[in-house]
């Protein structure tokens, strides 16, 4: 169901104030933080909400499900998004060190040949669903070049990563599926590095300040593989389509762009205010009875990131009036905050900005096919997703590649050797283990 987000979270920040207190489903309570100050504290204070879900009363009690469809979501796992302090840095700074890594012209690159063969199998139409045809597979295809997957792990990943998000009764399942499949690349980049994450991962150095910390184990790296193609994938897709959406429903914004007196770049920022592609994060677990807002949280209460609503409140900015949303106004919260800010934001910006202007280079003055439908956005509370986004365009021919299209889709029988890494990070990585071999 389409609904208006900022009218939502204005409903119940003046019913609750900065910290409502919901319930998920099955009757599981929680807290959603919908005040801006209030997310920052939650995000700063590891101390007082810790990100380790081991921690939360309901799932200690034995008051939630086996078969709870957001289990998936909150399930303690060996990454940096469920761990504090020293493990924390430990498995972040060698993600950031990798990531540092991605060379922005040849993602560019990356984005477009996929992009291309996409675009490839629809633009003679003149139309596509922007999401089923484009926004969604083309995020999985980059996170395969950068996590070092398979055309065919890419296959199988495809159908699963909405069905874990949407947290139906599906996800249980899904989440069992991701993980069996990261465990192989995994345990091949161990003996063969090669030039992705997944290989940094496994042998890069984590001890880069003298602490003495161990590399990462099998373990710990397919569940920083299965963090970051989740958050990358799921995050880009809905990134991609909701900038989309105003492009083709003509919206202010829209024009803006075509009169030259915007970027896409500036669109996508509006966007992350007004509709971010992840709208909630779970969660924080308060360590010991804390008041927030106008709460009192108990102790091990789990407390729901609302980065939408944060983005919403009229007290960001400290005069009590609605935060002026500037087409150059970065200060969103759509990445998070604090130790836990997504590490990847330069790099998904590359991907989406990439992708929106490929699209449109070749697609011409797309627009809403079925104008007098109303949209569908899907029902999870996590990302802010469309389940389709149906335009029609002026027709296009083809690239004339002599790769046939298929060929790029998630299944496709070979991996491309094109990398978002240049040579020197293999190099590197051979010579931190003498043991392995080019």
């Amino acid at each position: 169901m389409e609904y208006e987000l900022s009218g939502l979270y204005e409903t119940w920040r003046k019913e609750y104030g900065p910290v409502v207190p919901i319930e998920l489903d099955g009757g599981i309570p929680a807290f959603l933080v919908i005040g801006r100050k209030e997310l920052q504290q939650v995000c700063a204070d590891e101390h007082l909400y810790t990100p380790d879900s081991r921690e939360w009363s309901e799932l200690k009690e034995g008051r939630v499900s086996d078969a709870w469809p957001l289990l998936p979501q909150v399930t303690y796992r060996e990454n940096a998004r469920f761990m504090s302090g020293a493990e924390h840095m430990r498995l972040r700074g060698i993600l950031e060190a990798g990531l540092s890594q991605a060379d922005s012209q040849l993602t560019r690159r990356v984005v477009e040949q996929e992009a291309d063969r996409l675009i490839d199998q629809f633009c003679e139409s003149g139309r596509a669903d922007i999401v089923a045809d484009y926004a969604a597979p083309l995020a999985l295809l980059v996170m395969l070049r950068l996590m070092g997957l398979s055309h065919e792990d890419g296959q199988l990943l495809l159908p699963a990563i909405p069905r874990l998000l949407e947290g139906g009764e599906e996800s249980q399942r899904a989440n069992e599926e991701i993980l069996s499949i990261l465990q192989r690349p995994v345990a091949a980049r161990r003996h063969r590095p090669e030039k992705d994450l997944t290989s940094w991962l496994i042998h890069g150095p984590v001890d880069r300040h003298g602490a003495g910390w161990p590399p990462l184990s099998d373990t710990e790296v397919a569940n920083q593989a299965w963090l970051t193609i989740l958050a990358g994938a799921g995050g880009c897709t809905n990134w991609i389509a909701n900038v989309m959406e105003q492009v083709v429903r003509k919206t202010a914004l829209h024009e803006l762009l075509v009169a030259n007196m915007a970027t896409i770049d500036q669109i996508m920022t509006v966007t992350n205010w007004e509709n971010p592609p992840v709208q909630n994060v779970m969660g924080r677990y308060a360590t010991q009875d804390v008041s927030l807002g106008n709460c009192l949280i108990p102790q091990g209460s789990m407390l729901v990131l609302g980065l939408a609503g944060a983005s919403t409140d009229p007290k960001a900015n400290g005069t009590g009036e609605r935060i002026s949303y500037t087409l150059t106004n970065e200060s969103h919260p759509a990445f998070g905050a604090g130790p836990h800010e997504c590490p990847a934001d330069r790099l998904a910006k590359v991907i989406v900005r990439t992708a929106i202007d490929h699209f449109l280079s070749r697609c011409r003055a797309p627009y809403l096919e079925n104008p007098e439908q109303p949209l569908d956005w899907g029902t999870s509370i996590i990302v802010r997703s469309l389940t389709s986004l149906p335009v029609a365009f002026t027709p296009s021919a083809r690239t004339g590649r002599d790769e046939p299209a298929s060929s790029s889709t998630p299944g496709a029988s070979a991996r491309s050797g094109h990398s978002l890494f240049p040579p020197q990070m293999l190099e590197q990585l051979i010579s931190l283990s003498p043991s392995i071999t080019d």
